[in-house]
């Protein structure tokens, strides 16, 4: 469950699973929301709203790559058309899971995404859309959790992006 529980953040606020890939989606600039369902019959249904372009995308990935931290990896991909399929593998401990995510991109303004864990019976879908311009109060990166908390994905502890050096 940990592992999906990764993988659907993730998917969520990177707003495609072919993140690990580094294959990034041209999306329309704006407000996205994404609405994820586990699959889980105890688990409600989750929506998140991000406010991404595919430059945000595009740093959000590279620094995903470059973490030794990152429990998942990507252990292959393939691509046909607008359809990108990955393997990935995560550890937490002792435990390895692994899971194929499958993308597909309709145009700029819709992502959908599903995550087959191996051996479990669900999966996991997100549906990824372009909403519109983001709002007064919402800078790129900003994203609205389910649980109605913003955050934002280069600087989720709160505080300012890292300076760059002349």
């Amino acid at each position: 469950m940990r592992g999906r529980l990764c993988a659907t953040i993730f998917s969520c606020v990177c707003v495609s699973g072919a993140a690990l890939a580094g294959d990034v989606p041209d999306v329309k600039t704006g407000l996205w929301s994404t609405t994820t369902n586990t699959g889980e019959p105890n688990t409600p249904r989750q929506t998140v709203t991000m406010c991404t372009s595919t430059a945000l995308l595009q740093t959000v990935f590279d620094q995903h790559l470059k973490d030794p931290k990152q429990p998942c990896k990507q252990t292959g991909v393939s691509h046909n058309g607008a359809t990108t399929t990955e393997q990935t593998e995560c550890k937490f401990g002792d435990t390895v899971t692994r899971s194929k995510v499958i993308t597909v991109a309709t145009g700029d303004t819709a992502v959908h995404t599903e995550i087959h864990e191996e051996g479990k019976s669900t999966v996991t879908v997100s549906e990824s859309r372009y909403v519109g311009a983001c709002p007064p109060g919402m800078q790129l990166g900003d994203f609205v959790g389910p649980d109605g908390k913003k955050s934002n994905v280069l600087h989720p502890g709160g505080g300012q992006p890292p300076s760059k050096s002349p």
